[in-house]
């Protein structure tokens, strides 16, 4: 067997190998996080090549369309420097679409079918990140100081893995989301304990972050996948999973707190700040600033600056800690005007009436899962949140495409089993 055949045969099996490591991203250091896209995208162009696929140009350009807008306002931002690094933080949202434009129907096949097994090696990838964490710190801190300082300590003293809680937060949240399509399609009862005691680990640390825009997000999704599953044994899972996370907000003094703070929303200052105080002052701030960024906004170099001045004239507190906008729209028109959050806005708009034509409910719920995190983080202006956004969208948005041949029909429901 020659060479070319070879790669011809084992080419599908090495696509599988890159996405299950990107499927395990949680635990893969992020200097090595861009080395395996770079890998996928050579299998990409080498299947493109192999099996002569012409390139997917509609696919391509919707998906990646809000990074020509970031590029275009380069032409009039002033901090180029600071603008070529967000784009750069960034790039997954072209590398992504570029490469899942590229690959052939048959490697997109054979890896759409493995699909829930690397769910659950997400899954599995996210619990060993949270207890692995944990169980490093309880070698220099205390159980109990170990739980209360995990949120902080994740960000500073996980070298290679350092993440911030609101980002561990959302990816138990998808975790919780793939976990919930895993059970819908069917497993053993074996398989079924497993993933309950994953769930109720994840579940512990998401209340140990008590971060308020994931489990709004996540309560609102398990909603949505209960309803539209319509799986009796469904509805008592997750009924016992949302009645947790509520009863934890009512009977947990810590927990309730951080959520009785969206009652008592006031400016904050240096002396008096809480997350929610801290986003009302940055949103009077960012509104205020609106008119002036416009239809093409003040340039991906310059929005957050703009802001930051906005700040020093209203909220010197702010100014200091550089806070961005807290908020992906805002973000948008502060950087790109409402141009981009226009842009941005019909590439969710299609890829969401388009799964629900195709009853595609996993990637209706990760869309909306990050779309309602938007709401109060920049999640597409940090490496934690828009490389896996960009990835989870534009791997589960092929389950829309027809595709064909033997192994699997697109054109029936793929995630309703």
């Amino acid at each position: 067997m020659g060479l070319k055949e070879k790669i011809d045969i084992y080419l599908p099996q090495l696509v599988l190998a890159f996405c299950a490591l990107l499927f395990l991203m949680p635990i893969i250091p992020r200097g090595l996080r861009p080395l395996v896209i770079i890998l996928l995208l050579c299998c990409a162009i080498i299947s493109a090549i192999f099996d002569k696929e012409k390139f997917r140009w509609g696919n391509f350009l919707l998906n990646s369309s809000i990074i020509f807008i970031y590029l275009i306002s380069l032409l009039y931002t002033e901090d180029i420097d600071y603008g070529f690094r967000k784009i750069s933080t960034a790039s997954s949202i072209l590398l992504f679409p570029l490469i899942f434009s590229l690959m052939s129907k048959r490697c997109i096949r054979f890896i759409l079918n493995k699909r829930f097994e690397l769910m659950w090696l997400f899954i599995i990838g996210t619990i060993i990140l949270c207890v692995g964490s944990f169980l490093k710190f309880t070698t220099h801190y205390t159980f109990n100081d170990s739980i209360l300082h995990f949120p902080n300590i994740i960000r500073s003293d996980i070298s290679g893995w350092k993440i911030h809680p609101i980002y561990l937060s959302m990816h138990i949240g998808i975790s919780m989301i793939f976990s919930l399509t895993i059970f819908n399609k069917g497993i053993d009862l074996k398989r079924t304990l497993i993933l309950i005691f994953l769930n109720i680990t994840a579940l512990f640390f998401l209340m140990i972050m008590i971060k308020k825009g994931p489990i709004i997000a996540l309560v609102l999704v398990i909603l949505f996948l209960t309803l539209v599953f319509k799986n009796k044994k469904l509805y008592l899972i997750s009924g016992i999973a949302a009645a947790a996370i509520i009863s934890t907000i009512i009977f947990n003094p810590k927990v309730q707190s951080r959520f009785a703070e969206l009652l008592q929303v006031q400016d904050s200052n240096g002396d008096m700040t809480n997350s929610t105080n801290i986003r009302y002052s940055i949103y009077h701030c960012a509104v205020n600033i609106l008119p002036e960024a416009g239809v093409l906004g003040f340039g991906i170099g310059d929005g957050k600056n703009e802001l930051i001045n906005c700040y020093e004239q209203d909220a010197a507190f702010l100014a200091v800690n550089r806070y961005n906008s807290h908020n992906q729209y805002l973000g948008f028109i502060l950087n790109v005007g409402y141009l981009g959050l226009f842009v941005f806005t019909i590439f969710i708009l299609y890829h969401l009436l388009r799964a629900f034509s195709m009853k595609n409910y996993l990637l209706i719920a990760i869309i909306l899962f990050y779309c309602i995190v938007m709401f109060s983080e920049n999640i597409l202006e940090r490496e934690n949140g828009v490389l896996f956004f960009a990835f989870f969208i534009n791997f589960f948005i092929m389950l829309d495409w027809t595709l064909d041949g033997k192994e699997i029909s697109f054109k029936e429901n793929l995630i309703k089993s």
